[in-house]
């Protein structure tokens, strides 16, 4: 699958790049929401894994937007943070994302959730 990484630390983002790579997937990333979205409009990547805390427009915001583009309409969102409270789950799924998972990700869980999207494609 193509996934895009969105992840204002660099470090962290590579990481992730590296560790989805393993897995057998192309990544490319992105290091704040308006390059995202540029990027995404033309890369069309079936996974989104995104921070929530990123400069600028947050991961709320950039999901909304990303799910506005009909090009992307079958790309499935997922959210990051490192915060798992009640107004943080409202707001990932207000904003429209299919999944989320806590920072640091566990691998295996990030293996078994993309394949899992991976088969439903």
């Amino acid at each position: 699958m193509k996934i895009m990484i969105v992840e204002d630390n660099e470090a962290l983002a590579q990481t992730t790049g590296w560790v989805v790579e393993s897995f057998g997937h192309d990544y490319c990333l992105q290091y704040d929401g308006k390059s995202a979205l540029e990027q995404a409009r033309d890369w069309r990547p079936q996974v989104v894994i995104m921070d929530i805390g990123l400069p600028g427009m947050d991961g709320y915001e950039l999901c909304q937007h990303l799910r506005a583009e009909p090009a992307l309409a079958e790309t499935v969102f997922i959210a990051q943070s490192g915060r798992s409270d009640a107004e943080h789950r409202d707001r990932v799924e207000a904003s429209g994302f299919h999944h989320s998972i806590l920072k640091p990700a566990n691998i295996e869980s990030l293996q078994t959730l993309l394949s899992d999207i991976e088969a439903s494609l």
